[in-house]
């Protein structure tokens, strides 16, 4: 969504979409997508699709939803696995994107919409889904719903992943504190693991991995697993939080 639209009200919102106080309304323009497809061949985005592969194993019989697909990177990386995929996304300028990133695979298709409410899509309709950077964008009403949405998708025995920021990674610390980095202004739901596992299981999933991702960052990395296993300071070595859930 381009359109600049009020923080404290849903003015401005088509009609139906709800209002997310913690979305940063304005901020996804053509310029934020083309600075995520710059970003394709990083070793960030390598690391995004290596905990994918891990959990949802994509396999050419796959028919996958994509929760905030935005430029849809991550459903290209499906979709060259053989996989069917359908991805939402909030941003117009973001199905724009996706659409012409993945033009030439047959399976694809993406809809603007509300990844918390896919009216457009029938339940049970796929057995794996994502959201892959996603939750950090939303309120934690907003997250619950996503996931519930998620839940009536998938197929009983449907595996959902979610990957997402860990506030308490010491690159995040530094971002908060304004050292050296900056933190990325529609990053404005981050938040711990425990309410995501907690939202997860409220909305009828159970949990089946509960991933501590290091960095990809060389030597870095190896101080990061020594911390990851002590108490109190553990958490600043777990890069992201990355979560493979089953729909019981």
């Amino acid at each position: 969504m381009s359109k600049e639209v009020p923080l404290s009200s849903a003015e401005g919102l088509p009609a139906g979409q709800r209002f997310d106080k913690d979305y940063a309304y304005g901020a996804y323009t053509a310029e934020y997508f083309n600075g995520l497809l710059r970003k394709r061949k990083k070793l960030s985005q390598k690391w995004r699709y290596k905990w994918l592969d891990r959990c949802l194993d994509p396999q050419a019989r796959d028919n996958i939803v994509d929760l905030g697909c935005g430029a849809g990177l991550v459903a290209r990386h499906f979709l060259e696995k053989g996989a069917a995929v359908h991805g939402v996304d909030l941003a117009d300028e973001g199905i724009r994107t996706a659409i012409e990133l993945n033009k030439d695979f047959p399976l694809a298709s993406f809809k603007v919409g509300d990844a918390s409410k896919c009216d457009h899509l029938q339940s049970g309709t796929f057995n794996k889904a994502c959201s892959v950077d996603v939750i950090e964008h939303c309120g934690h009403d907003v997250m619950l719903d996503i996931f519930a949405e998620a839940h009536r998708l998938l197929k009983t025995g449907g595996l959902y992943f979610v990957y997402t920021p860990n506030p308490k990674h010491w690159i995040e610390r530094f971002k908060d504190w304004g050292f050296i980095l900056k933190q990325d202004p529609t990053h404005t739901g981050l938040r711990p693991v425990k309410p995501i596992l907690e939202g997860l299981e409220q909305t009828g999933f159970e949990i089946v991995e509960n991933l501590r991702p290091t960095s990809m960052i060389p030597v870095f990395n190896l101080f990061e697993k020594a911390w990851s296993f002590l108490p109190g300071v553990g958490e600043l070595g777990v890069y992201r939080i990355a979560v493979l859930a089953r729909k019981k």
